[in-house]
């Protein structure tokens, strides 16, 4: 089996390949420029592999929640790339895929002004969902981490176990949890509840 696994949900590129037994996964830290980079990781990884685009078995892209541009980046490639190659598309929680190496634990990623984006999983298993929550609800849980460069621990097999077939390609959307500044201040401009 041949599956390509990407997010860009956060500033570190993640790249995966399941090459049959043979497990790779890349990452790149970035600066906001994940959309500059993503499409030549995945080209170079299937070129070290000697795989081609079309022999993909499936795709299996994180959809946040993280960055609002990093989540639409890591979906639209994904989207084109199995459109255009029919190759099955499936989905995933970026809270899951960045730590799908960890057996329990919650999961976050720093939302901005003492916010988060969690979900608490075992084995790759969500069992609260993503959430939107504050630092002290974060703080209540046991066992979390916030996710960065350091601390992410990516487990192709449990992606691949855990993810979710996307049936119409053309409907999948990034996951966002939550309005962004200038929705925000549209609606309230506007009236809008």
């Amino acid at each position: 089996m041949k599956v390509l696994v990407i997010d860009t949900a956060t500033n570190l590129l993640v790249v995966g390949l399941k090459n049959d037994d043979k497990n790779i996964i890349r990452t790149r830290l970035g600066k906001n420029d994940n959309a500059a980079y993503l499409v030549n990781e995945i080209e170079v990884l299937l070129n070290e592999e000697n795989i081609k685009l079309e022999n993909l078995d499936k795709i299996i892209v994180g959809i946040g929640p993280g960055s609002y541009t990093g989540n639409r980046v890591a979906v639209v490639v994904a989207k084109t790339l199995a459109y255009s190659k029919n190759i099955k598309l499936e989905k995933i929680s970026s809270l899951l895929l960045l730590s799908s190496g960890y057996q329990n634990i919650t999961a976050a990623i720093d939302a901005r002004r003492g916010f988060y984006f969690a979900n608490n999983h075992s084995f790759g298993k969500s069992i609260s969902g993503d959430n939107y929550i504050s630092l002290d609800n974060l703080k209540e849980n046991k066992d979390y981490i916030i996710l960065n460069e350091n601390t992410i621990k990516v487990d192709l097999d449990i992606i691949i176990n855990n993810s979710e077939e996307v049936k119409d390609v053309f409907l999948l959307e990034p996951n966002y949890l939550r309005k962004t500044e200038a929705e925000n201040e549209y609606d309230q401009k506007n009236g809008i509840k």
